[in-house]
């Protein structure tokens, strides 16, 4: 866990504490209560008393699981105040590296009128928070900042009201700062907000018809009227990776944990034939091998063991009988040649055909993008609990809450017995192999009946993470006689065949190897440049194509960064570039 910077020590020795019963299966309710600190609301608590959700983290195989979603309409699911008047932040949001964590502390904190360094932001455990997707669309700020904001003012009116009848007087006149009300005429009456409510519930309900839209009845304060906004407090998350004290989901020790590494095809497309198992029984703390289908992985008491597991085993692999993929070489001979699975329509505007013929100019172009890998500081990793017919997943994965739904899914577990407990970690910025480290380690878990650490080699990360699309490119481009761009005809092919979406128990790798699969690939994308520029006469096409394996292959794509972004411009771009030069024009001025 990150350490928590610049708040008093004893709440920081709460929130360690918080984090330690991640490790169990208590759920954060009964946690809460029985700490003394706000219990989170659930989507039923206004309905049954108070004592029913005490009880329901006692629950049992048979009925409903210890881990239903928090209620998104309570302000309870978002904010607890404890009586020290420190104030932890509750979001549903995972934090990439931005520093998203501590501008979502800086807007609540503001909005709810409390000291910065009094306060803590928990992000994407599933169990604890309300589900805002995660991270993704580079939306954390302008869009689910937003019902942040509301709430936090929401619980501000509530204990200005709460003050109010305290006092006898009207919330008129009333000041609030650093988490202190008093009454404007006599400032000597005062009272915190953990004085008002600490150790007890908000009990508020808001609105919205979905999280984003979520709201009180408070107005967000005018911009001139915030204070940590806009100001550079030290990033909380920042000396713990400096100094290399911060935990990430392999860091995770539990009773009984052992350790798992994939033994992966030699080869795309292989296909198992047998295992000689005798070939690491005789490896200090070997336990099992585990295969199905084409997937193989080992597991032992210890990291090195089942490190050298992985590589003693002997495995009788067969070739497909086809390449399942061009040579390197071959690639954009294959992309440009290839019938398209999908084309998307062209954009014309005008009649570029024409104005091409009658130009003064002509330039051509092609331009080739590779396959990009992900290739993360570190490996890909996780690691999952199955104690007490519940599935926990410590994991980086961005988008954790997705994790919980496919890896129910694909265990067939009930969602609500399955949660995933967010923490920093390497892999960020797209479809990673995070999302297949996290479905592994569940899975051999399962199988094993004991928490399973997962992480996978560096060879294969580069290998075999999902990668962005390679594109090819040609283009053509109409001068006038004065070198004005009169016509541009744009057509591109992308390798996307196939495209992988976030945490889907039907295309993460260990579903491909195991032989799950959805009947139709998804159709990928080819995209044009994002660019404005006004061209006359213009055609904008692009493809998908398809290598010939589509299962079961290192090139799986998926979004990395910006999907398709970086190729498309980079074609775009540097044809304007020739296309200026061949105008003998300044590029800047020329755009």
């Amino acid at each position: 866990m990150t350490p928590f910077t610049k708040i008093p020590k004893q709440v920081e020795e709460v929130l360690e504490e918080v984090m330690d019963k991640f490790n169990g299966t208590a759920s954060r309710r009964n946690f809460l209560k029985g700490s003394g600190l706000l219990v989170v609301s659930l989507s039923t608590a206004a309905m049954v008393p108070e004592g029913a959700i005490a009880a329901a983290g006692a629950q049992t195989a048979g009925t409903a699981g210890p881990y239903p979603d928090p209620d998104y309409k309570q302000l309870d699911s978002w904010i607890v105040i404890r009586d020290d008047n420190t104030a932890t932040f509750y979001v549903g949001k995972t934090d990439c590296g931005q520093g998203t964590g501590t501008a979502f502390r800086q807007m609540m904190s503001d909005e709810l009128d409390i000291a910065y360094n009094k306060t803590t932001c928990i992000m994407g455990s599933t169990d604890i928070t309300v589900d805002q997707g995660g991270s993704g669309g580079s939306d954390a700020i302008q869009t689910d900042g937003w019902p942040m904001r509301r709430v936090a003012a929401e619980a501000r009116r509530v204990l200005l009201d709460m003050a109010s009848k305290r006092f006898g007087v009207p919330v008129e006149q009333l000041t609030v700062s650093e988490g202190v009300i008093s009454v404007k005429a006599d400032p000597s009456r005062k009272v915190t907000y953990g004085e008002l409510i600490g150790g007890k519930r908000f009990n508020v309900t808001l609105t919205g018809n979905n999280i984003d839209a979520t709201t009180g009845v408070a107005r967000v304060k005018p911009v001139q009227e915030l204070k940590m906004v806009g100001q550079s407090p030290q990033r909380y998350d920042i000396p713990a990776k400096v100094d290399g004290s911060l935990r990430w989901a392999g860091d995770v020790r539990l009773p009984g944990m052992v350790h798992a590494r994939n033994v992966k095809p030699p080869f795309a497309g292989a296909k198992l034939i047998n295992i000689d198992e005798s070939s690491v029984k005789g490896i200090p703390g070997f336990i099992r091998v585990v295969s199905k289908g084409n997937y193989v992985a080992v597991v032992c008491e210890r990291e090195e063991q089942a490190i050298a597991a992985s590589r003693q085993l002997k495995v009788n692999w067969e070739k497909p009988a086809t390449a399942p993929f061009p040579s390197s070489e071959d690639l954009f001979k294959y992309m440009r040649s290839a019938t398209p699975t999908s084309s998307a329509r062209p954009n014309v505007v005008g009649n570029p055909d024409e104005a091409l013929a009658g130009a003064a100019k002509v330039i051509e172009a092609e331009y080739d993008v590779p396959f990009q890998g992900h290739t993360a500081i570190s490996p890909a990793h996780a690691m999952a609990d199955p104690s007490n017919g519940q599935m926990t997943i410590y994991s980086n994965d961005m988008k954790s809450y997705g994790m919980r739904t496919g890896v129910a899914q694909f265990l067939e577990m009930p969602r609500d017995r399955v949660r995933v407990v967010w923490m920093e970690g390497p892999q960020g910025y797209g479809r990673t192999a995070a999302d297949d480290a996290g479905f592994e380690a569940a899975f051999l878990a399962r199988e094993i009946g004991r928490p399973v650490r997962m992480q996978w080699m560096r060879h294969e990360e580069t290998a075999w993470d999902t990668k962005g699309p390679a594109f090819t490119f040609k283009i053509r481009g109409g001068l006038d006689a004065q070198g004005n761009l009169v016509a541009l005809d744009y057509n591109a092919q992308s390798a996307d065949y196939n495209h992988l979406g976030y945490n889907e128990p039907d295309t993460v790798l260990i579903a491909q190897l195991m032989g799950k699969r959805r009947a139709t690939p998804a159709p990928g994308s080819a995209a044009t440049p994002g660019e404005m520029y006004v061209i006359p006469n213009r055609l904008m096409a692009a493809q998908v194509v398809s290598m010939p394996l589509v299962w079961e292959t290192p090139l799986r794509t998926g979004n990395l960064r910006d999907p398709n972004g970086p190729q498309s411009t980079f074609a775009s771009e540097s044809f304007i570039d020739e296309l200026a030069a061949a105008a003998k024009a300044d590029p800047a001025e020329f755009r």
